[in-house]
């Protein structure tokens, strides 16, 4: 029971954990079925942008594609004072700037459905069919549909025909915004979209948040702390290669997360040890998770070091200032 009361007492003091945080904010109104047949009815053909369909069990439709970025392109933007995860984006014009949440963890992109409106975003079917949400994240129980946008800009860098999920609810994009208290929330850029750069560069000590499309990286061999392999794993997020208790597991890197470590089955509020190539960390403060998921490693362990991912080498190299 002492074990029991003190994951309820860390569970509450960070909401912002994957699986777990279900709490919807105060203004989260869903549309109604009628409202959304009408938006849905005005879906585009997926296969008109360039997206493949499969066929699913029971009569159903897959969609696969990514969003496009342009060469050479490489851009910085400030952390900002809420969360040092929340980067403004826009599209074709400025005054459709909002904040887009960076989720690493989180294997899809997504939008608050006003917002979907002010980028002109476009439901995407196949014939008859939709493509509604079927990963294991919870959307509160409000339907969610892909559709895409045509542009999307982080300062002067642009992403083009960029697949999201669109929650058919206004206010709020629910558990996705993972309970931060900001308004301007309006989107998820998940790891779907950050695997396409050559560079994001997650720099907590300067502030800064880096990208570049075409750029390699060659870190510091004084700085380096740890060079991660990036592994493809059917959980989908940025998914590295680390160790718990020196066994070899896959580790969720989850940079959105403002908690140190999550696991599951777990029965103790602390981990004896977890490493990531030669970066070790001992006794850490540990959330449970449902059985079945990965154990997920937050920012508060990293957030005095610099991170960058590089997927089109496969590697997140982690540094000290």
């Amino acid at each position: 029971m002492r074990y029991m009361f003190l994951f309820l007492l860390l569970l509450n003091a960070c909401s912002s954990i994957p699986f777990t945080s279900t709490d919807l904010p105060l203004v989260d109104i869903p549309l109604s079925a009628e409202q959304q047949e009408v938006y849905l009815s005005k879906s585009k053909p997926a296969q008109h942008f360039g997206f493949q369909v499969f066929p699913l069990p029971r009569g159903e439709v897959g969609l696969r594609g990514s969003a496009r970025l342009h060469p050479n392109q490489r851009t910085q933007v400030a952390m900002s004072p809420t969360d040092p995860l929340l980067v403004p984006i826009m599209g074709k014009n400025k005054k459709n700037t909002a904040l887009a949440l960076l989720d690493t963890a989180s294997p899809t992109s997504w939008l608050e459905f006003a917002y979907s409106r002010d980028l002109l975003a476009k439901f995407l079917s196949f014939r008859d069919q939709h493509f509604p949400y079927r990963g294991q994240r919870s959307t509160g129980g409000v339907n969610a549909y892909a559709a895409l946008v045509h542009q999307l800009r982080i300062d002067q860098l642009f992403i083009e025909n960029m697949p999201m999920y669109v929650r058919m609810a206004t206010g709020s994009l629910g558990p996705q915004g993972r309970s931060l208290d900001e308004p301007q929330l309006k989107a998820v850029l998940g790891y779907d979209v950050l695997q396409l750069f050559s560079i994001v560069q997650i720099d907590f000590p300067r502030h800064m948040i880096r990208f570049s499309t075409t750029d390699s990286y060659t870190p510091n061999a004084m700085d380096l702390l740890a060079k991660a392999t990036i592994l493809d794993h059917p959980q989908g997020g940025l998914v590295v290669e680390g160790a718990l208790f020196g066994e070899k597991t896959p580790i969720v890197l989850d940079l959105a997360g403002a908690y140190a470590l999550a696991r599951p089955d777990v029965q103790e509020p602390y981990t004896r040890q977890l490493s990531i190539d030669e970066l070790v960390f001992r006794q850490i403060p540990t959330l449970p998770l449902p059985p079945g998921n990965l154990p997920y490693l937050g920012r508060e362990l990293l957030d005095e070091c610099i991170i960058t991912l590089c997927p089109q080498a496969g590697v997140v190299y982690i540094e000290k200032p």
